[in-house]
């Protein structure tokens, strides 16, 4: 197995130096004419640079005279342009201040949430202490066998409800 590899690697060193050694007497031919025939292949130079300097001046002058991607018939264009715009204009910075809406909520927002929520379960607490006759007597005195004798009960979970649902709101 390892003189059949060895055997394969020679070949193709042997087979690249061939090749090098014909590239080699092309190039020592070719040489050989250019040496004859300078004259011609100077002038025939001469005017393969000015074909290749004025394909070059196209090319810019081409470039140059691009449409603007925004006014291209192609959408993904304008789309990309308008993109790489908005982002540009996302980069500058203004230096002229401007006025920030404020946001936040007044002062006396949180503090009115909370005693509310203190109001509502003193409430309830007061209900169960005195069987439903204290803070408010009419539910216990008109509503003996209703959903209304609990009364106070619903008074108080609603202020305290309106208090947590304002502390939601706070900012």
């Amino acid at each position: 197995m390892a003189l059949e590899k060895k055997s394969t690697t020679d070949d193709a060193d042997k087979s690249s130096e061939k090749v090098s050694k014909k590239s080699s007497e092309k190039n020592s031919a070719k040489s050989a004419e250019k040496d004859k025939g300078s004259t011609k292949d100077s002038a025939a130079s001469e005017k393969t640079e000015k074909k290749s300097t004025a394909d070059k001046d196209s090319k810019k002058s081409s470039s140059s005279s691009k449409k603007h991607p925004k006014r291209s018939g192609n959408p993904a264009k304008a789309a990309k342009a308008l993109e790489e715009e908005s982002r540009a204009a996302a980069n500058r910075v203004s230096r002229t201040p401007k006025k920030i809406k404020d946001t936040a909520s007044p002062r006396w927002y949180a503090p009115t949430m909370v005693t509310l929520l203190v109001i509502g379960l003193l409430w309830v607490v007061a209900t169960y202490l005195f069987q439903g006759k204290y803070p408010l007597p009419y539910f216990v005195e008109h509503h003996g066998g209703d959903w209304l004798f609990n009364g106070n009960l619903y008074i108080g979970f609603l202020i305290m409800m309106s208090g947590f649902l304002g502390l939601l709101r706070w900012k």
